[in-house]
């Protein structure tokens, strides 16, 4: 069993003066975890300490979720970006005394995670990009049928789009975590249309730092050939592709872990 480590939430103040809630648990090389749409970081407590036992985690909340403000007036900016919300992020690096991190991003947190690197590669000593894409550009087709289940109201469709069903049937805590919201509607349908309207793309050639691309076979919310094309346009990315993985490897795959891991303690302290 892994012993969990302190684990404190602390506030950071954005450009426009909003808080941003972040946790803050173990010590040593720090590692930044970044979820999925309106996903609160609740979702990745026992990833976060495991890890804790080796790195300093720290994760923060998205705008309007768990407990963070939206933002100026009690509601989410207009025409909220990935690349707004990555700003957020730089703000609870700075509050957190950490001028380079690795960052780990699943999902919507993987492209938050891009432009991190791209705008401030000083501050990004390597990247992990989990079940994630580069945006509509990157010429993929979207799996329609599966986007209408995640937005639709079947509790066990939406949780085999992500999990292995006898690691779901394993884990029930674990899955009601990950799928709990507490975000109001407008700020909800404002972090759905940052993801989906994500484009990166252009810019992935800019990312300086060592990048691991660790993507399931199974996955119908992001194809594998989204992350066979992240893994191409960034300089000197590395794929992994776990067999009869889907969109939750980041908490159901022992290999995905394992993988993570290992590219963590490779670059630790870098």
């Amino acid at each position: 069993m892994t012993r969990s480590l302190p684990d404190t939430t602390r506030t950071a103040t954005a450009d426009d003066g909003t808080p941003l809630r972040w946790r803050d648990q173990g010590a040593g090389s720090p590692v930044l975890l970044l979820q999925g749409q309106a996903t609160a970081v609740a979702g990745w407590d026992r990833v976060a300490a495991d890890l804790a036992t080796e790195f300093r985690v720290l994760r923060t909340e998205q705008r309007g979720v768990a407990g963070t403000a939206p933002g100026p007036g009690g509601r989410v900016p207009d025409g909220l970006t990935t690349r707004d919300l990555a700003r957020d992020v730089r703000a609870v690096l700075d509050a957190a005394g950490v001028a380079r991190v690795q960052v780990v991003g699943h999902s919507m947190g993987g492209k938050i995670a891009q432009w991190l690197a791209v705008d401030a590669p000083e501050r990004v000593a390597s990247l992990v990009l989990l079940a994630t894409s580069a945006g509509p550009g990157d010429g993929v087709p979207r799996d329609a049928a599966a986007h209408r289940l995640l937005l639709g109201g079947d509790g066990t469709a939406r949780t085999r789009l992500f999990f292995d069903d006898a690691w779901a049937a394993a884990h029930p805590e674990e899955v009601r975590a990950f799928f709990a919201l507490d975000a109001d509607r407008p700020t909800l349908r404002a972090l759905y249309r940052a993801s989906t309207e994500h484009a990166a793309l252009d810019v992935l050639g800019r990312v300086a730092a060592p990048t691991l691309v660790v993507h399931g076979t199974e996955d119908r919310l992001a194809a594998l050939a989204s992350a066979e094309r992240l893994a191409a346009e960034v300089p000197g990315a590395r794929l992994v592709a776990v067999p009869g993985a889907r969109h939750g490897l980041h908490l159901d795959s022992a290999e995905a872990a394992a993988a993570v891991r290992a590219f963590l303690r490779a670059h630790a302290g870098g």
